[in-house]
């Protein structure tokens, strides 16, 4: 009787362990997928920023050039060059796209603004000890420090931001193996 029990708990035993053994594999290759797909993600968002910036630039000096047509109408206006209904007809429909350009400005800069917020969270996110080992993360900081001068506040900022948080989260995962 003993042994049939052996053989059934041993039975048993292998099927529990190749169960939670296949589920832990199944989460491992979702989580590999996931810190691969959040640092593609974040390296992408990087590259792309740049152009982001610039576009923004654009439409915010296209806002400038309008608002600068309302003064020339209002000066033109005032010196007798265009009629009253002309300048209001005129300035009204400059003023409309203004408003309509700052509007998409603003929208574009909220959700830029969420799209990095939510692109830094995925990334730090995924940080593992994997990723973090191929960084020397005191000479990283140095390159940084060396360079603050050639860069602007806010690059300088960021990057000095992530180097913190890959810093912080190399000491927990030390902490956690």
């Amino acid at each position: 009787m003993s042994l049939d029990v052996a053989y059934l708990a041993l039975g048993e035993l292998e099927k529990l362990l190749s169960k939670h053994e296949q589920k832990s594999k199944s989460v491992e290759d979702v989580w590999n997928a996931f810190t691969n797909a959040a640092v593609e993600e974040k390296a992408a968002w990087d590259r792309e920023l740049p152009k982001i910036k610039t576009r923004l630039e654009q439409l915010r000096s296209v806002v400038e050039n309008l608002e600068r047509e309302i003064e020339m109408l209002a000066a033109k206006r005032e010196l007798g060059l265009i009629s009253e209904e002309n300048y209001a007809t005129l300035s009204a429909e400059l003023q409309r796209k203004v408003d309509e350009y700052r509007e998409k400005l603003e929208a574009y800069l909220q959700k830029i603004a969420e799209l990095e917020s939510r692109i830094f969270y995925l990334w730090a996110r995924a940080l593992t000890k994997e990723y973090l080992s191929k960084f020397d993360l005191v000479e990283l900081e140095k390159k940084i420090e060396d360079t603050r001068e050639k860069i602007d506040e806010e690059t300088y900022a960021k990057m000095k931001h992530e180097i913190n948080v890959m810093k912080n989260t190399w000491e927990l995962l030390n902490l956690l193996h």
